[in-house]
């Protein structure tokens, strides 16, 4: 694991390579600390005391708190790169301590009292820019982890903070957060951009633009990332079959679902259930 340090409890550190040797363990100590877990490549598992993630390429996990802080990331054969950043809870209360009216209940709980948080889910556009930023940072000068810090600082306020919903008494802060609230609770439903952007106060084309330049993907883009999220949370919790998460998420075709699971977690459907039962 190859070290370097931000400012102020923020630590950051790249695990690459290829391991050869089946179920290798890594144990950590996280008191004091929260860890945000970036699985790039490769597959494992991040381990706590009543906590268990498994980590497929493309997905994330935030973890930390209970008394001894213990974790164990554990890792299967294969190349691997896993983004690691360790918030220090100086860090965080300096710059997120006064939300927590707004913060995530879990880490809002790990400030307070230190109480366990502990979750996980797919990378989106914001993990994929804060790995980028990392693996730049790195092996660059100071500039270019002042740039890191500034990351992982705007992947906080997109994750870490409850999902506000739009109404007469809490006003949609601009078209972009509109619109991708509209497109989660719109997942079985093709995308419709001139509706859309009737609905947000805007033109189709600068919606578009918009949403690119904020977010870095298309629209089409994150219709495929929220159904595929979902897609994955009906898979894991046994509600729903393939055909059935297919449907669910707005796909007539099994093909074309499989394909866009497969672009967005690397690997189709029933690969993801074969992985999840350990065959």
């Amino acid at each position: 694991m190859a070290w370097w340090a931000l400012r102020g409890g923020l630590g950051c550190g790249c695990l690459s390579g290829r391991n050869e040797k089946p179920g290798w363990s890594w144990p950590v100590r996280s008191q004091r600390e929260v860890w945000l877990w970036l699985n790039v490549e490769g597959e494992g598992l991040i381990w706590g005391r009543s906590d268990r993630f498994l980590m497929k390429p493309g997905m994330f996990a935030l973890t930390g708190g209970d008394e001894a802080g213990e974790w164990s990331c554990v890792r299967q054969t294969g190349e691997h790169r896993l983004e690691v950043v360790r918030m220090g809870s100086d860090w965080l209360r300096e710059r997120l301590g006064g939300l927590g009216a707004d913060l995530h209940a879990g880490l809002a709980g790990w400030l307070r009292s230190g109480e366990r948080v502990a979750f996980c889910g797919l990378m989106g556009v914001w993990e994929k820019d804060l790995c980028a930023a990392l693996s730049l940072a790195g092996r660059e000068n100071a500039a270019a982890r002042i740039l890191a810090e500034a990351r992982v600082l705007d992947w906080a306020a997109h994750r870490l903070f409850r999902k506000q919903t739009a109404g007469p008494d809490r006003p949609v802060h601009g078209p972009v957060k509109h619109v991708l609230q509209l497109l989660r609770g719109r997942l079985d439903q093709p995308l419709d951009l001139s509706a859309l952007a009737r609905e947000v106060g805007v033109s189709p084309h600068h919606l578009s633009r918009l949403v690119r330049a904020e977010s870095g993907a298309t629209l089409q883009h994150h219709l495929r990332r929220l159904r595929v999220e979902h897609a994955c949370g009906l898979l894991d919790s046994g509600r729903a079959n393939v055909t059935e998460a297919a449907y669910s998420c707005g796909y007539q075709s099994l093909s074309h679902f499989a394909k866009a699971f497969r672009e967005e977690t690397g690997k189709t459907p029933r690969e993801w259930l074969a992985n999840k039962r350990g065959e």
